[in-house]
């Protein structure tokens, strides 16, 4: 049965609460699997209750997104300057944000590795992470200086949510220490995304290089 209690308001001062109850489900993804972890393991775990996370409907789902919450905000805490330089190509400032997202991934692999692979086979979840990657890809684009509004910004998004999806897939299974696979996987992705905006976005296109001078 699905759990769709209904928390609607998370408690104001249950910071440290939320991170307990998250670290607990990642442990517990981890172990047994996305589809294991319910709002009852979870808190005999770690004695917080599924209130924590407020909102309302499936609990995963609800899960889900304060996970990518807290993913989103540890990127933006870890980015470099680089990342925030405007004087740099996009392209590279995204490199470096992504691989800052990456990053945070990896602090608890297994259990991020878990989510990533049951949230398809779990319909809540998988309808409710249609949007919130969306959000998540705006939020990397404000971080880095680039708009996500209109006119253009929809369209970034959606070009960064299948640049970040097909990284993942490499990151699911690259298990090199220096990331050299995902990495890889990462500056293709962004190279055909950079192309294809290239194409479709006005005054995109970067000026062809400059033709010799004649010969005298």
């Amino acid at each position: 049965m699905t759990d769709t209690s209904p928390d609607t308001a998370p408690d104001p001062t249950a910071g440290a609460d939320l991170g307990a109850f998250l670290d607990a489900a990642l442990d517990l993804a981890a172990e047994r699997g996305w589809l294991a972890v319910t709002a009852g393991e979870v808190t005999a775990r770690c004695g917080v209750e599924a209130r924590v996370l407020g909102g309302v409907g499936p609990f995963r789902a609800r899960l889900l997104a304060r996970l990518i919450e807290r993913i989103d905000a540890d990127m933006t805490a870890g980015l470099d300057d680089d990342a925030r330089d405007p004087a740099l190509p996009v392209r590279d400032r995204l490199f470096e944000a992504l691989m800052a997202r990456l990053d945070v991934l990896a602090r608890r692999r297994d259990g991020m590795a878990a989510v990533l692979r049951g949230v398809p086979l779990d319909p809540p979840s998988a309808l409710a992470a249609i949007p919130l990657l969306g959000c998540s890809m705006a939020r990397v684009l404000s971080a880095i200086g680039e708009s996500p509004r209109p006119p253009f910004g929809p369209l970034k998004v959606k070009g960064l949510s299948w640049v970040w999806l097909t990284t993942l897939r490499a990151w699911l299974g690259d298990d090199s220490p220096d990331m050299a696979v995902t990495m890889k996987a990462l500056d293709s992705a962004l190279a055909r995304a950079e192309e294809a905006a290239n194409s479709l976005l006005p005054g995109a296109r970067r000026a062809p290089p400059a033709s010799p001078p004649p010969a005298q």
